[in-house]
């Protein structure tokens, strides 16, 4: 934190009722490179006051423009807003790795997946529809989708770019005002993409506000707003209890995504030449730090040494290093409390089970500098084991082995989560029997971290609430309404 004196770094400012504006609190948040410990930038350290005054904006932008009902106009804002990113993607990637470490190559696909997010739901903006339905001989009903009104968005810093826009994108396009309040670790590419917004005529001016600080102030104000009728947050479960109930205000309506433990089966017959990869792809990808990664390993006893062989061999040939290099296919963990957090688990590994390879924070020259972590994994553990149950958020995968189907799906649900699984067999009848009988929100078979704007995407249990992409990502942030005729 400093306060607003001689930076030669970016300073970013909230973007409220169309003006950039510094925060009333004077001060500044740093943003620093997890690879480096270089500082990126800094972001308006806001105030209560700060969000109270952006939610009135778009209050107001909403209820007095014709946002809510102009379908086209909204079509015209993402699509234009896509075409902005399409021009600036290498510009957005190089902010996103320097800001959040992943490597330059995660970036550019998180940035067009933001790009392919605006373009499909710039479409659905225009297909918003509801249904008529002739009720009795002389009663008509009509059932209408309509916007809810004003959106808070809280978005995460793991994916910061996509998952801001999975959320704004629909709440935009159903009609909605938007208030988005990115992770204090990663404002600068929240912030470049509204510039980007900025820049699009076709956005109603005050509809859409960015505010950047602490979330135990600002992001409890939203909250806890009455003139917030809907909150999105993606996160951990932790938080995402905290948020029900300051949802109790007003009795919002909340979509969560919130933290995962996700297995990768892998039955005798699978093709290990694809799954291998793709497993360790899963877990080791933004270093481990997804709510989807493939964190846990179950595999059929009989394969079970020449698939760890082949991870082990995947995890060691992994070029962990800054992610602003083209040849680096891992970067670090987001912090030293992160790195903290996760070393801490990889300590529990070590006394419980067998570490395979990794286990160690990688250190010397470059690596002093940030918050690297070999690529772990631990085999020989307890379903009861704190490794196999909670979420770790680092390049750690957990191992075990089961011996016939009931088993593995009986050590698959396992869990208080239920994000994503991953299935690896070619028995259709299997493939097709545990993806039906796994409690999560999405079963990949022979393949992993496949996502589409067009499928919708969400959790069992406590990995979350509602669902996002898809129709029912739009109708999440609509309102059902019946209007009811009755004919003389």
């Amino acid at each position: 934190m400093s306060t607003l004196i001689d930076q030669k770094q970016t300073t970013y400012y909230n973007l409220i009722n169309g003006e950039w504006t510094e925060s009333s609190s004077k001060e500044l948040l740093e943003s620093k490179n997890p690879a480096t410990g270089e500082v990126v930038g800094y972001a308006q350290k806001s105030t209560v006051q700060d969000v109270e005054y952006a939610i009135d904006t778009v209050f107001h932008a909403f209820n007095t423009s014709d946002w809510g009902y102009n379908p086209k106009r909204r079509y015209n804002a993402l699509l234009g807003l896509a075409q902005k990113m399409e021009e600036n993607k290498e510009h957005l990637a190089r902010v996103l790795t320097i800001e959040q470490g992943k490597t330059i190559n995660e970036s550019r696909g998180e940035i067009a997946g933001c790009i392919d997010t605006l373009k499909y739901f710039a479409g659905a903006s225009r297909t918003v529809f509801g249904r008529s339905i002739q009720l009795e001989s002389q009663n008509f009903g009509v059932i209408a989708k309509e916007p809810i009104g004003v959106v808070g968005i809280i978005s995460p810093w793991n994916w910061p770019a996509l998952l801001m826009v999975r959320e704004l994108a629909p709440a935009l396009a159903a009609g909605n005002g938007v208030i988005v309040k990115p992770a204090s670790l990663t404002p600068a590419i929240s912030v470049e993409i509204f510039k980007l917004i900025d820049q699009v005529p076709d956005f109603t001016k005050g509809i859409v506000s960015i505010v950047t600080g602490p979330g135990r102030s600002i992001g409890a104000a939203m909250g806890t707003s009455k003139k917030i009728d809907m909150i999105s947050f993606t996160g951990d479960t932790s938080t995402g209890k905290t948020i029900m109930e300051m949802a109790t205000s007003n009795i919002k309506k909340l979509a969560l995504e919130l933290g995962g433990k996700s297995p990768n089966v892998v039955f005798a017959d699978a093709n290990l030449r694809k799954a291998v990869p793709l497993i360790g792809r899963s877990i080791f990808n933004t270093a481990g730090q997804i709510c989807m990664a493939g964190s846990r390993l179950l595999v059929h006893e009989s394969i079970k040494h020449e698939v760890i062989a082949g991870l082990k061999q995947y995890a060691e040939n992994l070029e962990v290093g800054n992610g602003i290099l083209e040849t680096t296919d891992m970067g670090p963990v987001i912090s030293q409390s992160q790195l903290d957090i996760v070393s801490d688990y990889i300590e529990m590994g070590r006394k419980e089970g067998k570490i395979v390879t990794g286990g160690y924070r990688l250190t010397g020259g470059e690596y002093d500098k940030g918050f690297f972590i070999a690529p772990t994994i631990i085999d020989e553990l307890s379903s009861s084991s704190r490794v196999v149950q909670e979420e770790i958020f680092g390049p750690v995968l957990a191992i075990q082995s089961f011996s016939n189907d009931e088993e593995a799906l009986a050590m698959a649900n396992d869990s208080d989560f239920g994000l994503a699984a991953g299935v690896w067999t070619t028995n259709l009848n299997r493939a097709m029997k545990m993806s039906k009988a796994i409690k999560a929100g999405t079963v990949w078979i022979n393949t992993y971290n496949r996502n589409f704007p067009e499928a919708e995407f969400g959790g069992y249990k406590q990995s979350g609430q509602g669902r996002t992409r898809g129709i029912d990502g739009l109708n999440e942030y609509c309102e059902t309404k019946h209007i009811h005729f009755e004919i003389d």
